[in-house]
């Protein structure tokens, strides 16, 4: 079993896995916002860019999560985090639906409310993808990732100029 790394390297990862997470987000928004090739062979071009905007968002939050971690820059983070939280509440939900259509389709998925004949029922109308009940706004989520990777990267700086673990 590999030791933890030290502080320092945990940030500079964060850090870097959430710039990573941060231009995916970008890369799905612009998408989201764009005619593509494939657009004419594939209408449901736009619900597997939402789905994977999904995961870069939830995947961007995990990485910031790291930083909670650290209790001398934890408390930029863990504000940054819950503002992120707040900002785009249904996240968890339609990640977790997402990547458990399996338990949803076969009627053993954690959250009871959510029935099989929602899995492929959602609408889009350019800005809201609205699925399970729940909205996602493309361009609240892109603003929220990227308040929350300036804070990661506040985060290193402020440890930089402090102890190094």
């Amino acid at each position: 079993m590999q030791s933890r790394p030290p502080n320092a390297v945990i940030l500079e990862r964060a850090k870097s896995l959430c710039n990573e997470a941060c231009f995916t987000v970008a890369l799905q928004h612009r998408r989201l916002r764009s005619v593509e090739p494939e657009d004419g062979a594939f209408i449901f071009r736009w619900h597997a860019d939402l789905h994977f905007l999904i995961i870069a968002l939830r995947r961007l939050r995990r990485a910031a999560g790291l930083v909670e971690n650290i209790p001398q820059v934890s408390t930029v983070v863990k504000t940054a985090l819950q503002e992120f939280d707040s900002s785009l509440p249904n996240l968890s939900k339609m990640r977790n639906v997402g990547e458990h259509l399996d338990d949803y389709m076969l009627g053993i998925g954690r959250l009871h409310a959510v029935q099989r004949t929602q899995l492929q029922v959602s609408s889009w109308n350019g800005t809201a993808f609205t699925w399970l009940g729940v909205e996602l706004d493309i361009d609240t989520a892109l603003e929220a990732a990227g308040l929350l990777l300036r804070a990661v990267a506040e985060s290193v700086r402020q440890y930089s100029g402090g102890v190094d673990a």
